[in-house]
């Protein structure tokens, strides 16, 4: 049966449903009580867009909190969020993947479809490693363990904050989601050693079939062409490779799906912000009206990326 899945950004001072709400203009942490959880990951927003991204479901929600573990259960959907420290990162890692996982098989829900996650010094040195890759060994090591397989994998999104601090949270359904691969891009899973000793974790996209139709959710995405950063240092060559690249995943999700609802940009630099926005603008021209856009700073995975965007189609 599809689920009851539900999802916008909107302004400060909407009323908000019952459950998970993602704001970047309030204090770092997780507020969870009955009905929903709030949770600040320690993003910048740039003004004067400070949307809250909102997430629901269907029927009376169900809370269990147990820091650091907060869990929000509906009839088919389970929404849950893990805050810790993310130091040592790879340790941290694990444990947070593992819980959140493993909390979500024994409600039932048995199929991660989208997952975000946050933590602060993405290039920083970690025993050696880069942290990102710190991050990407400790949650492969958590998936393996759990036996998620590679065709199933979540769309995913790893950004570097400014403060200190590990926050994971998801959204996972009974039923599988689709995992979608970018014809353009080598799968992350399939990285070469070079970028980590442990492959990044993630779908491109995942494409679920809710009760209200598809709902296409794309991972980060970047400048990226089969497994090399293009355009290093020129921001409008980045942008205009990463829509193309977010084009490339609607038209293998399927080109009947309707465009991007919103999206969220994350810039390395905010000067960035109009030159970028002016990429968009005119990928999307035809799109009336076109997606909402939300603007936060925020560090890539790689130095030489200076973008990132994600989105929800539905």
């Amino acid at each position: 049966m599809a689920p009851h899945l539900y999802n916008r950004l909107v302004s400060p001072g909407t009323t908000l449903q019952d459950g998970l709400h993602v704001r970047l203009d309030a204090p770092v942490g997780i507020q969870a009580g009955a009905g929903r959880i709030e949770v600040a990951p320690g993003l910048e927003a740039l003004a004067p867009d400070l949307y809250i991204e909102s997430w629901c479901g269907n029927g009376p929600a169900r809370s269990t909190n147990a820091t650091p573990l907060h869990l929000l259960e509906f009839d088919d959907v389970l929404f849950a969020a893990w805050q810790g420290p993310d130091r040592p990162l790879r340790e941290q890692t694990e444990q947070a993947y593992r819980q959140l996982l493993n909390a979500c098989r024994e409600r039932g829900f048995e199929h991660p479809a989208r997952i975000w996650n946050y933590f602060s010094d993405i290039h920083g040195d970690e025993q050696g490693q880069e942290r990102y890759q710190a991050f990407c060994i400790g949650r492969a090591e958590a998936l393996g363990a759990l036996e998620v397989p590679l065709g199933s994998m979540p769309a995913a999104t790893a950004i570097g904050t400014r403060q200190p601090g590990l926050f994971v949270y998801l959204l996972a359904t009974r039923a599988p989601a689709r995992a979608i691969e970018n014809p353009r891009q080598v799968s992350a899973y399939h990285y070469p050693e070079r970028y980590s000793p442990r492959s990044p974790a993630f779908a491109r996209a995942t494409l679920l079939l809710t009760a209200t139709g598809p709902m296409l959710m794309v991972s980060g995405t970047a400048s990226i062409v089969g497994h090399e950063s293009r355009h290093p240092d020129d921001v409008v060559a980045q942008a205009r490779e990463t829509v193309t690249n977010l084009q490339a995943l609607h038209d293998t999700a399927g080109r009947e799906l309707p465009g991007p609802a919103w999206l969220r940009v994350y810039l390395r630099r905010p000067k960035d912000r109009n030159a970028v926005a002016g990429v968009i603008a005119d990928h999307y021209k035809a799109m009336k009206p076109g997606p909402v856009i939300q603007w936060a700073r925020g560090d890539i995975c790689r130095p030489e990326l200076l973008l990132e965007i994600e989105g929800v189609h539905a």
